[in-house]
């Protein structure tokens, strides 16, 4: 098969068990969406050489090349001598794909894929084949086939069988199906009554099929409690397992399995005409217990005052209720430092692995209403990214919406001093004016609006020199700390130029970033977009390019922005 074109996850690893090759594989596939392997192996009968392509949970391709004759075999012939040489020697090179490249492998290798059965890799890569491996063998017409099982094995399987058959056939109430490597414990409590065994085997079965989807989830025993009543059956059902995966993986597989128990419940009616309902549901993952009324209570939000007097309002996840809350008394004494009295302040934070923060804000201030509206953006914004790296999560502004009243403004006295001061120099200003228009005349020159003019254009252009200087300065040196605090992403570097044009600063800013990778279920990003990214990173200039104008008093402007990701 073509193999993609990008570096092996592992190259060269020798495997020599069933077990050590189910780890490889599992490796393989714990961040991916899907995985090529190549296998190289020596047996009595030659040299072979397998590609196998495969998603999460299943194959989906396999192709065997026997070195020393040049033959191909494809679907159940490949498949036939890879499961015979499992459990042997043999050399790998692992190839992680994500799901674009799983898809141009898919593409690339359409016939074999056709040609092979959709094997679950747990089936496949567990079994481990004792005895001689099963070998093509070249016919003298040219023809391939494989060896079929011997006569003794295909007893020893019937007999097998027949033995099943009889231990079910006898068995009575509590029903239980002893536990193997690939199929776990199934137990039926029967009370009242009794239905056929086999509605709550494929019941368990879609249950199980539903569990090999969940990262690191491993069922062990499932049990099923019965009470049978006039066309109904009442259910109460405990599923057992355990989780390699960390906190987050374990609470995901805990509300899907609870999930998964409910939807497959119909196929009990579809199998004995019998109403299912569901009394009671529990998952037990490594020894804990969880319940559905658990997660509910887990996942509910609080609404209530922070403060007694009611001033500060929070909704938010129970579980970090303790955060918001400090951060909203914080966000609303900054405010309030910087001159703004609030009123009435509500935080609706909403989301449950990430959150956004929505301030709804009645202030009073002397201050204009663009200028409040930007002080509390500000702080409620800054407040947040340190939040977010407190409790590592992703916390986001979206709304602030700010209700102003204005405080009146006291008039400000001026003194009779004062007044006869301005007077007195006023009158002086006239007199000096006059000698400078004799003085002129006497050397000839009539008017002084020449030479005013330019003056002032000279005075006007060094005045805002002294301002623009500074003012990048501090622009150049707030954007560098903002840009280290964007989440998700690494300061790079940053270039800035500008151009003062009609007493206007036109800046050309260049930024680079790299992504960070982050771990756990959505991996990269946690869904986040690169153009998101992109906003956040221009919305923090714009912002602060703002305020600098503000504060020197000098007209700046964003006129290009390039942001490189990497």
């Amino acid at each position: 098969m073509e193999l993609p074109n990008k570096s092996p996850l592992k190259e060269n690893v020798l495997v020599t068990s069933a077990g050590e090759l189910g780890d490889l594989v599992s490796e393989a596939l714990a961040e991916a969406s899907g995985a090529f392997f190549r296998i190289f192996v020596k047996g009595k009968s030659g040299k072979y050489y397998m590609t196998i392509l495969s998603d999460r949970a299943k194959l989906l391709a396999v192709e065997c090349l026997l070195v020393d004759e040049e033959k191909i075999l494809r679907g159940e012939e490949a498949i036939s001598v890879l499961r015979s040489f499992i459990g042997r020697p043999m050399v790998i090179d692992v190839y992680a794909l994500d799901e674009i490249e799983l898809k141009l492998s898919i593409a690339d290798n359409v016939d074999a894929y056709a040609e092979t059965p959709k094997i679950a890799l747990e089936d496949l890569f567990k079994e481990e084949v004792q005895g001689k491996p099963e070998v093509p063998q070249a016919s003298s017409t040219g023809e391939e086939k494989i060896e079929k099982p011997t006569k003794k094995a295909a007893q020893e399987v019937e007999a097998a069988k027949k033995t099943e058959g009889t231990s079910t056939e006898e068995a009575k109430p509590p029903v239980s199906k002893p536990a193997t490597p690939e199929k776990p414990e199934v137990v039926v409590n029967f009370k009242g009554g009794s239905l056929p065994e086999r509605a709550f085997q494929l019941y368990a079965e879609d249950i199980l099929k539903e569990a090999k989807r969940i990262r690191g989830l491993s069922i062990g025993r499932i049990e099923f409690d019965a009470d049978v009543e006039g066309g109904v059956v009442y259910l109460n059902v405990r599923v057992y397992g355990s989780s390699a995966g960390n906190a987050r993986d374990i609470e995901i597989a805990e509300k899907r399995m609870l999930h998964v128990v409910s939807k497959y419940a119909p196929i009990i009616l579809r199998e004995t005409d019998m109403k299912p309902v569901i009394r009671d549901a529990s998952i037990v993952i490594n020894g804990e217990e969880v319940k559905p009324q658990e997660i509910v209570e887990k996942d509910k939000k609080k609404t209530a005052n922070v403060t007694k007097d009611g001033r500060i309002v929070l909704a938010v996840l129970e579980e970090v209720w303790p955060y918001f809350s400090a951060y909203s008394r914080t966000v609303v004494n900054d405010i309030e430092r910087a001159g703004i009295k609030v009123n009435k302040a509500f935080f609706d934070v909403r989301g449950r692995r990430e959150f956004e923060i929505n301030l709804s804000v009645a202030v009073e201030s002397s201050l204009p209403k663009e200028q409040v509206e930007s002080t509390i953006r500000d702080v409620v914004s800054r407040h947040a990214k340190e939040l977010g790296r407190s409790i590592n999560r992703y916390i986001t502004v979206y709304r602030t919406e700010v209700e102003l009243a204005r405080t009146p403004e006291i008039p400000r006295k001026v003194s009779a001093i004062t007044s006869g001061k301005a007077a007195e120099v006023l009158a002086k200003k006239a007199d000096l004016e006059k000698e400078v228009e004799a003085l002129l005349k006497q050397a000839g020159i009539e008017e002084l609006s020449p030479l005013t003019e330019e003056k002032k254009q000279d005075a006007e252009e060094t005045m805002l020199r002294n301002r623009i200087e500074p003012a990048l300065e501090a622009l150049k040196a707030r954007v560098h700390t903002e840009l280290k605090l964007i989440p998700r992403v690494t300061f790079k570097w940053m270039k800035m130029n500008h151009e003062l044009k009609d007493s206007t600063v036109y800046l050309d800013v260049e930024a680079s970033f790299i992504k960070e990778n982050v771990g756990g279920l959505f991996g990269s990003f946690s869904g986040i977009s690169d153009e998101r990214v992109k906003k956040d990173i221009r919305d923090t200039i714009e912002h602060i390019v703002k305020e600098v104008s503000r504060e020197y008093s000098v007209g700046i402007k964003l006129r290009k922005l390039n942001v490189s990701l990497r």
